[in-house]
């Protein structure tokens, strides 16, 4: 597999940008995004629950939140033609204000059948900003050290997210407060943006290979992205469900989720160091054979055991790794505007896989109640590895 020749420049009228400079635009870029995510973790259960107040069945709950997957779709096909347009920074910023002001009409427009278009058109414009920001970020960081410093990225989103939901415990589900406080997070997303100097001016503005094809240029990479969004969205919506049904209480069942999160905080960091010093195919397979012997491991394991909760902190921290392995794997092969195109279809590929993960764990639970879901994810990592493995036969090059 051949490098693209499509490198990254700077706007020629830009001069050399310093490593101060890099490396200020680098935690901008990075504040931003995770305090975005602090506000898609508040809003995560806010708009479930509220459906649920108002006695809402759960199969239309579902269907609405599977809206914003379809948006998560669209959006990355999008990116890469508003970016090379608009640039990169000037993108970001009109993404966050639209974010507001469609958050703010789903309080003004309030009925199930407006939300399911709002939450796409959110779907579509969260998912413009994360393939935008995540491939603005993987150039910043250069080559030198790139999956510690993704893993750093990946760590201070999953804090993002974890820490979401206890803004939504002091504001309630009543009334505008939430709403406007999700509008004053994404509003501080912004900040960082402003302080970021002028060094990606011209990035993604060169014309590269559209999302799609990099389905047939980096099947591995998308491969691992699309197995990873179908184990998380099932974990994320049916791990609760399955420790209820092992026999824990309702509050220790939400916590296994917790665990995982302080997993994902701790861990992508040590993964991010470990991609860097063997390589990024050692790592992701790695984070595979963790996460088959830890599924199989679970299935076994007494509920309410401090070991069960180590055991789930240990899992999730390392399969939550392979996000942020394959996302320097695309920093190490692309560049420039196809660096762009190459994160849509990444941010495309985990929509997919989200938005399938949750009906095959249901009905892999349905089948096997309720150790189904641990064997479903068996089964997704056998099928990493089997992709690890053939890369690995490929060379070195199938195997970046």
């Amino acid at each position: 597999m051949t490098m693209p020749s499509t490198h990254v420049r700077d706007d020629a009228s830009a001069p050399p940008a310093t490593r101060r400079e890099r490396r200020w635009s680098l935690a901008a870029a990075i504040a931003s995004v995770t305090v975005f995510g602090l506000g898609v973790g508040q809003s995560a259960p806010l708009l479930p629950l509220l459906l649920e107040q108002r006695g809402t069945d759960a199969t239309l709950n579902g269907l609405n939140a599977g809206a914003t997957f379809i948006g998560v779709i669209i959006g990355p096909l999008l990116s890469p033609r508003l970016v090379r347009r608009f640039g990169i920074r000037n993108f970001l910023l009109a993404c966050f204000g639209l974010d507001i002001a469609l958050f703010l009409a789903m309080k003004v427009f309030d009925s199930i059948a407006a939300w399911f278009v709002l939450r796409a058109v959110l779907g579509v414009v969260g998912s413009a900003i994360f393939t935008t920001a995540e491939a603005w970020i993987n150039q910043l960081v250069g080559d030198v050290g790139r999956g510690r410093i993704i893993g750093l990225y990946a760590a201070a989103l999953s804090a993002g997210f974890g820490t979401g939901p206890l803004i939504l415990s002091l504001t309630g589900i009543e009334g505008w407060p939430p709403f406007l406080v999700n509008a004053a997070i994404t509003a501080l997303a912004t900040l960082p943006l402003f302080c970021a100097g002028d060094v990606s001016r011209g990035f993604g503005r060169e014309r590269g290979a559209g999302p799609l094809t990099m389905f047939a240029r980096a099947p591995l990479i998308l491969g691992a992205i699309a197995v990873f969004g179908m184990y998380e969205a099932a974990l994320m919506t049916l791990l609760p469900v399955w420790g209820v049904r092992s026999g824990l209480t309702a509050r220790w069942a939400a916590a296994t989720l917790s665990a995982v999160y302080l997993g994902a905080i701790v861990l992508q960091v040590l993964i991010g160091w470990l991609s860097d010093r063997v390589s990024r195919l050692a790592a992701l397979r790695l984070c595979g054979v963790v996460g088959l012997l830890g599924a199989i491991a679970l299935i076994g394991m007494p509920a309410s055991s401090l070991a069960l909760f180590a055991l789930l902190l240990v899992w999730g921290g390392i399969a939550s790794g392979i996000y942020p392995v394959a996302l320097s794997m695309a920093g190490d092969r692309f560049r420039g505007g196809e660096l762009v195109s190459v994160n849509a279809a990444i941010i495309m590929a985990y929509g997919l896989g989200a938005l399938v993960g949750p009906a095959l764990g249901g009905s892999a639970m349905d089948l096997d109640d309720p150790q189904g879901l641990l064997w479903l994810f068996a089964l997704l990592f056998i099928g990493l590895l089997g992709m690890t493995l053939a890369a690995g036969s490929g060379g070195p090059s199938a195997a970046r």
